[in-house]
């Protein structure tokens, strides 16, 4: 898993906000046109940049490209920084 690919997807407000729509159900790219005020282009890299992190995927329906949250991927994350957490005191061992 790329962790820094997912967690690049969390550092721009616009793609947090399209991560929470998805999270909600799945969604065409159609819909975030009315929600977002920002360029076609501009949900295309943010919908590809999610995508490709992983942490949605894409089934086709006729003409439309519907996104869905993996949320197995959350889970993943999740873990990882809980691990991460509870891999040590806090205190630097430099």
């Amino acid at each position: 898993m790329d962790y820094s690919k997912l967690f690049k997807v969390f550092s721009d407000n616009n793609r947090i906000e399209v991560v929470k729509n998805l999270a909600k159900g799945v969604c065409c790219s159609c819909q975030f046109k009315e929600k977002f005020d920002i360029s076609q282009p501009t949900l295309t890299y943010h919908l590809k940049m999610i995508k490709d992190s992983g942490l949605a995927v894409t089934k086709k329906e006729g003409t439309w490209n519907k996104y869905l949250i993996d949320f197995d991927v959350i889970d993943e994350m999740i873990n990882f920084l809980q691990d991460l957490k509870a891999s040590g005191d806090g205190e630097c061992k430099c």
